[in-house]
């Protein structure tokens, strides 16, 4: 096994600034040797704070100089495919941003591409990664049997212009519908979706219910234009309720978990609270860190696919799974009222 593995980024935004880089700067297994993008200076200024010596517009010439054993792919979503697809045309490992392509044609796609290439796909549900997200899930498994999942991701933005090239829904709101049909453990069966246009001449509101397959129900909301970011999950059983919040108005990562006391309840009015006894969880706490990129899963991401490329083991989110996530996307925008 080796000790450090050599790792390339492709692509110098903001995601790879705010969150990638940092997290692999810190990850000691991690090698950064080269930084590729279409415009050199951002290159060279990501290659300057970070300490990488290599830098690169070409993506092609990089593969030819450097001896890698995984490449990140940070660009953006309608270039995601291309960039991917030629890394595994080219032998190397490759943790991709969400989502796995725009379609879901495209990401079954890299599936098999990835398997004829014998090369692991990763892709980056930072969601799922999240410390506390981790906790909660394995809390509630051992408190109760599932049988509701919630997910909501509001935000107050014009979608139009921003995602002009696929739908936000697909390339944005996949992040809630990946981690609700993760916590629902199966793939739906059933669904239908509102969708809507507030202020808006494409649709930037959905509501959908949904039953799955092992029979979990669930719901998934999504609204462009609310008072600002609310991102949050719930978890039911009959033992234990969670409520996990991700952000309201900012970045937010706690939790509530309510255990049942005994006692049915109809109306609070009537019979009081029954019991019940209320478990709160600082997931920034949880992780050991105040920063963003450490408590927010994406140095858990990072660190997942580092681990796979030193073992052979399989990233938490494999482009198989991420597939299926996307998949999801289209069943319920197909399952439209």
């Amino acid at each position: 096994m080796k000790e450090k593995v050599n790792i390339a980024v492709i692509g110098a935004g903001g995601i790879a600034n705010n969150v990638h880089l940092p997290s692999l700067a810190q990850i000691e297994d991690a090698r950064l040797v080269a930084i590729c993008d279409l415009h050199k200076e951002k290159a060279q200024k990501a290659a300057e704070k970070y300490g990488i010596p290599s830098v690169y517009t070409s993506m092609y010439e990089m593969f030819e100089k450097e001896e890698l054993d995984g490449v990140f792919v940070l660009v953006e979503p309608d270039r995601m495919f291309r960039a991917v697809n030629d890394c595994l045309d080219a032998g190397l490992n490759v943790m991709m941003e969400k989502p796995a392509g725009i379609t879901s044609y495209q990401a079954n796609s890299l599936v098999r591409k990835s398997r004829q290439a014998g090369r692991i796909c990763a892709v980056a549900m930072n969601r799922r990664h999240i410390p506390l997200v981790q906790f909660v899930f394995k809390r509630m498994k051992e408190l109760t049997p599932i049988t509701q999942v919630d997910g909501v991701f509001f935000k107050n933005s014009e979608i139009s212009s921003t995602w002009n090239y696929a739908s936000a829904f697909v390339c944005d709101i996949v992040h809630a519908t990946d981690l609700v049909r993760y916590f629902a453990q199966s793939e739906p069966m059933k669904a239908a979706t509102v969708a809507a246009r507030h202020n808006s001449p494409v649709d930037n509101a959905w509501s959908s219910i949904i039953q799955f397959e092992n029979g979990i129900t669930g719901t998934l909301r999504a609204n462009y234009q609310s008072g600002g970011r609310i991102h949050n999950f719930e978890i039911h059983g009959p033992q234990a309720s969670a409520c996990i919040n991700l952000g309201f108005g900012g970045s937010e990562c706690d939790a509530r978990i309510l255990h049942f006391g005994g006692k049915k309840i109809y109306s609070l009015a009537a019979a009081g609270v029954g019991g019940q006894s209320v478990e709160y969880l600082d997931g920034k706490e949880l992780a050991g860190s105040q920063d963003y990129h450490a408590y927010y899963g994406y140095k858990q991401e990072d660190i997942d696919f580092i681990h796979a490329l030193k073992t052979g083991e399989k990233p938490l989110c494999t482009i198989e799974d991420a597939a299926k996530s996307m998949e999801m996307v289209e069943f319920l925008l197909a399952n439209a009222l």
